[in-house]
């Protein structure tokens, strides 16, 4: 498991987007929901996303600063033949690795292309240096271990052991490379129960807050979210909705917190989830 955390911990992990047409809006974003919805099921906290264009010193420095934060980094795109998929490079300079040929995606890429391989094609196959492919057979992960110690551009040694899986940027492909890596043994960390529980309100974020506040200072390990909405009546005015949820590692920790402000607010102000527009 590459994550140094404690047992008792969540891993924690990040994911760095690359790409000019996402910071364009030529291209709706699709990996990284898809990849926040992996790391919670994996009970892994996802602690950035972020997105940087297709420049070698940007992605190696979003990079390092990511591997500083956490042990865990999820990169997608900039991995296919043209002049703007610079990610391999980028991602060898940031770790003092050498591009080298690796053999194995060499013959995977000759027998994609049956013939009709060109050497930009062929360019895929350099690789940073010590990168394992993972989640065969076809396209594979490329993951890149990074030790304890580690000099990692100009910056101090790597403060953890730490892991980049290199993924595609195609939604469909990036999709199918991660359910094939979730089917690997101890590839990723273990699936861990994470309970979910609501609470729906007409009472306004305004004055729930000192109510949460109290909540949240008595259940520090439960994940408190409030999400509004405005929603036209029978007569046309707009009647907010309020939906709580609560979140933990344990189910029963996650209902007494739900109860706190049940308890505070009082029947009139409950709505039942079936009420809520589709």
């Amino acid at each position: 498991m590459s994550a140094p955390e404690r047992a008792d911990e969540r891993p924690t992990a990040a994911v760095l987007l690359i790409g000019n047409e996402l910071l364009s809006g030529k291209i709706r974003d699709e990996n990284g929901w898809f990849l926040s919805q992996l790391c919670r099921r994996r009970g892994m906290e996802l602690r950035e996303i972020a997105v940087v264009p297709d420049e070698l010193d940007t992605i190696g420095e979003a990079l390092l600063r990511l591997l500083a934060l956490v042990p865990t980094v999820f990169t997608s795109g900039g991995v296919g033949p043209t002049h703007d998929d610079v990610t391999l490079e980028a991602i060898a300079r940031a770790t003092r690795r050498a591009l080298v040929r690796n053999a194995e995606m060499e013959a995977i890429l000759r027998k994609h292309y049956k013939g009709r391989s060109t050497e930009a094609a062929m360019a895929m196959a350099d690789i940073p240096e010590g990168t394992e492919l993972r989640a065969l057979p076809g396209w594979p992960v490329m993951r890149l271990d990074i030790a304890e110690g580690e000099i990692l551009g100009e910056r101090a040694p790597q403060a953890h052991d730490a892991r980049i899986y290199i993924l595609p940027g195609i939604p469909p492909l990036l999709r199918a490379k991660v359910e094939a890596l979730e089917a690997l043994e101890d590839e990723l960390p273990a699936r861990r129960d994470w309970s979910l529980v609501e609470l729906h309100t007409s009472f306004e974020e305004s004055a729930l807050a000192p109510m949460l506040d109290a909540v949240v200072a008595e259940f520090p390990d439960i994940e408190i979210g409030s999400y509004p909405q405005w929603i036209p009546d029978g007569s046309g005015q707009l009647r907010v909705r309020v939906k709580l949820t609560f979140e933990g590692a344990e189910a029963a920790r996650a209902e007494a917190a739900r109860k706190a402000v049940v308890a505070q607010l009082g029947p009139e102000h409950l709505i039942l989830p079936a009420t809520d527009p589709a």
